[in-house]
């Protein structure tokens, strides 16, 4: 197996667990995947905060909700929206929150932008039309800065991903789902140019075990060639994400 460091992987957590100082995480992780701009506004105090501790390219900025849902989040201080916002659509109140994104990522040097499909969002034809558009004409930056989808969930993993290369974005998937009775060789022959592992910990309480861990060490150095992002969200996602890096930087 090869190493960490030969292997073009960063290695995260799906924003920072309680009680992890920032410092502590950057000094042992190399990306993490912020959603403090998903709901509203972020305070300019609160970015200078950020931009301060974290490295560059080492933030994978959640775009704003307007963008990507129909239905707010639940919170305070949100986003504005009307009846034409989210799925992707084109309206001003999304080009709005996507002005604040372009300079949120200027600002902390983001690594990348992630965009969340809702739940609901079918991989229909106008649909995909839609994530045309969006990809295309609407979320582009420049300097240029990796986009990352994650698609809802009706989206096969083998259709996604090659949607996602038609589009020059990467696609966002769960290595540890499959159906029952599936191999983890299932994801060895996605389309991809890059791809973004983001691990749930399938629905399991505890720390992801051994196995499974070793599972998506082969599945990593079976695309060691390609642009990796690791982001855990599973329940015990700083112990899973340090586990799975001692694993990779193991002799």
């Amino acid at each position: 197996m090869r190493r960490l460091s030969e292997i073009n992987a960063k290695i995260g957590t799906v924003d920072i667990p309680q009680r992890v100082e920032r410092e502590r995480y950057f000094a042992e992780l190399s990306d993490v995947e912020l959603a403090a701009l998903f709901a509203g506004p972020l305070k300019p105090r609160v970015l200078t905060q950020w931009a301060d501790v974290a490295p560059e390219g080492a933030i994978g900025l959640v775009a704003p909700f307007p963008l990507t849902h129909r239905k707010p989040p639940a919170g305070t201080k949100l986003w504005p929206t009307d009846a034409t916002t989210g799925d992707f659509r084109d309206n001003p109140l999304a080009r709005e929150a996507l002005a604040a994104l372009k300079a949120a990522v200027a600002q902390l040097r983001a690594g990348s932008v992630i965009f969340r499909s809702a739940e609901s969002f079918s991989p229909s034809a106008a649909n995909r039309d839609l994530l045309t558009r969006f990809f295309s004409e609407i979320a582009v930056f420049d300097p240029p800065v990796q986009r990352v989808w994650i698609p809802g969930g009706l989206w096969n993993v083998r259709t996604a991903a090659k949607v996602a290369r038609e589009l020059g974005v990467t696609c966002a998937f769960d290595p540890l789902v499959r159906e029952p009775g599936e191999p983890p060789e299932i994801h060895y022959e996605l389309e991809a140019d890059s791809l973004y592992m983001r691990i749930e910990g399938a629905g399991r309480s505890g720390a992801i075990r051994s196995e499974k861990l070793d599972e998506l060490a082969d599945l990593v150095t079976h695309y060691e060639d390609r642009e990796l992002t690791i982001a855990f969200a599973s329940p015990e996602r700083w112990s899973d994400a340090r586990n799975f890096k001692k694993l990779l930087d193991a002799d």
